[in-house]
């Protein structure tokens, strides 16, 4: 069985897999989300809406049919020069009997013109043809052939009722799968309320349903501030607090939720007050007038979410006790329709939408993935609930008509057919352009320990591997990987100052908590080595291994070989979708990849 050296732990143990993988990973939640679902989208007309189908769970994902590998590193050539960290040797386990074992120095230490051939890999490992998938296929992509059309057969509603939500601090697609496949984004979100409104000539509710940020600290409020004046020039109507936003200082969000130009704030909240109830800061209803109907909206945190705020600053109530204060307010409105905004599980709002009927739509921020294809639940005489998905993939539209079917349901995925509002791009231009002017000291991004530094040493780069390691360096240097760096020079606008695209595009960084480990990179000028998705990012660091070469230390060097050894297996399994997952490489299939950065060392 062959083996692979690759580290475990720290960064995890998967990037040098894909160091030669041929795909730079991104494990961005700024830019954000795409999971590729590959289902047309349908339109569903409902007698005063019924039934509901629940999403559907993700697939599971099919192992590998790829055997177990490991690889031990081999000494040094008997020149003593250079250093072999990140190597991959091929061995064979239970070698047959009188079979000499003993490692030996690296064959790829050879003349430059002698090529490698499939012979001196084991018959099993061979590589074979794969099947190009994603931006790699050369195939253009659809999305009308991919998520369908939306809209189909629709007359002009009287109103149509946005719904969104659950953007957990999703700006951007991230774009390392190629931005034409992946879903969400401010700027096609922006795009797609122009087409409703001007193109279309519709009148739109936009209402979201709150969970707009995701994290702590400074960036996390940049990302607040920025979304917050998108929905602004969006026009949203009526936006509840969810738990993100409220674990942010109470401060914050006053001084970006204000009112702006007489204008009152969209946000809105029956049972949450911002420096509490009576600073009256909050308002616990929206009375809205669009498509010459009267609309009442409120909304309410859940009480499972409500457990996750610990902030003396914001004070919270019941929602059933809330909702029963606040309805008889909205009833003498005479609204012609009643939302409720329900910051809060499927159960919860459920039980919510059971026991107040009055409500005719009730948004939920649970569930998971994308809002579903099919109608929402029609829960009682008259209430219809639905689901708006996760991380701003897309949006639920119901169109409001006379007569019956009296509401119409469409899911709407913000994919490539929706270009990018240049409004939006600039704000997230200026968000970027905060990112490099704060550095990582003004957005608080500290240094940790780095666990394996006692056994491993300082990360050195991957200049550093190839004296030793020559074939590995050449395929890797031939890999996306090696250029994962520069992809995030050439987005526009650029992303290389933001910690949450940099941390699985540079060596010495966890990569999906944003932080860098100490000795790892900070920036291009200091540390220029640590660039790229290199050979430490999966085997981890090789400053012990370059100097137990030097000394030809066998022990040592045993040592250190144990410490970054991983399984082929292992690193489908777990290391490489640490960065390759399905917000940043929906495409991404380890089978099919493998060979691109596939490496022998024997």
């Amino acid at each position: 069985m062959l083996l692979f050296n690759v580290r475990v732990g720290g960064r995890g143990l998967f990037l040098a897999v894909l160091t030669c993988l041929g795909i730079a990973g991104c494990g961005t939640s700024d830019c954000q989300m795409s999971q590729s679902s590959g289902a047309a989208q349908t339109d569903t007309p409902s007698p005063t809406v019924a039934g509901a189908v629940p999403p559907s769970p993700l697939p599971a994902t099919t192992p590998s049919a790829h055997p177990a590998v490991a690889m031990p590193l081999p000494p040094p050539a008997s020149s003593g020069t250079g250093s072999s960290e990140g190597v991959v040797q091929a061995r064979f386990d239970a070698p047959a009997e009188g079979t000499d074992t003993r490692l030996r120095p690296n064959p790829l230490r050879r003349a430059k013109d002698q090529p490698v051939t499939d012979a001196a890999k084991p018959a099993a490992e061979a590589p074979g043809p794969f099947t190009k998938t994603g931006k790699h296929s050369g195939i253009p992509f659809d999305p009308v052939k991919e998520n369908g059309k939306f809209f189909e057969n629709w007359s002009k509603p009287r109103l149509a009722i946005v719904a969104t939500g659950r953007q957990d601090g999703y700006l951007e697609p991230c774009g390392c799968a190629g931005l034409d496949r992946m879903k969400g984004g401010l700027m096609r979100r922006d795009s797609f309320f122009q087409e409703l409104r001007s193109d279309r000539g519709w009148p739109v509710l936009a209402v979201d349903v709150g969970g707009i940020s995701k994290g702590f600290g400074r960036q996390a409020e940049l990302k607040f501030q920025t979304t917050v004046e998108a929905m602004r020039k969006m026009g949203y109507d009526a936006i509840a607090l969810g738990k993100g936003e409220l674990r942010l200082p109470a401060g914050e969000l006053v001084s970006v939720a204000a009112s702006v130009d007489g204008k009152p704030s969209a946000f809105v909240s029956a049972n949450v007050g911002l420096f509490g109830f009576a600073s009256g800061l909050t308002a616990t209803k929206r009375i809205v007038r669009a498509g010459g109907m009267t609309i009442g909206i409120t909304a309410v945190l859940g009480e499972k979410y409500q457990k996750d705020i610990h902030n003396a600053d914001i004070e919270m109530s019941p929602p059933e006790a809330a909702l029963r204060k606040i309805l008889p307010e909205l009833q003498k409105e005479k609204c012609d329709l009643l939302v409720l905004l329900a910051h809060a599980t499927v159960e919860e709002s459920l039980e919510l939408a059971e026991k107040f009927p009055d409500f005719d739509l009730v948004v939920t921020a649970g569930g998971v993935g994308e809002p579903p294809s099919t109608k929402g639940r029609t829960i009682g005489a008259k209430t219809l609930m639905v689901e708006v998905g996760e991380k701003g993939m897309g949006a639920v539209v119901l169109g409001v008509y006379d007569g019956v079917p009296r509401l119409r349901y469409q899911r709407v995925l913000f994919d490539s057919r929706y270009p990018n509002a240049p409004e939006i791009k600039s704000l997230f231009a200026a968000y970027q352009g905060q990112l490099k002017a704060l550095g990582l000291d003004g957005l608080g991004v500290r240094t940790v320990p780095y666990a394996q530094q006692t056994t491993l040493g300082a990360f050195v780069g991957s200049a550093k591997c190839q004296t030793c390691h020559e074939e590995s360096y050449r395929i890797w240097k031939k890999s996306g990987h090696a250029r994962a760096y520069e992809t995030l020079t050439k987005t526009d606008p650029p992303r290389n100052f933001d910690p949450e695209c940099i941390s699985c595009h540079v060596i010495g960084w966890h990569p999906t908590e944003y932080f860098p480990y100490r000795g790892g990179f900070l920036t291009k000028e200091k540390t220029p080595d640590l660039i790229d998705v290199g050979c430490e990012s999966c085997h981890g660091a090789g400053g012990a291994h370059c100097e137990a070469e030097v000394k030809n230390d066998k022990a040592l060097q045993e040592k250190i070989q144990k410490a970054m050894k991983v399984t082929k297996a292992e690193a489908e399994k777990h290391l490489c979708a640490t960065c390759h997952d399905l917000d940043n490489s929906p495409d991404f299939d380890f089978p099919s990849y493998w060979p691109k950065v596939e490496h022998y060392e024997k």
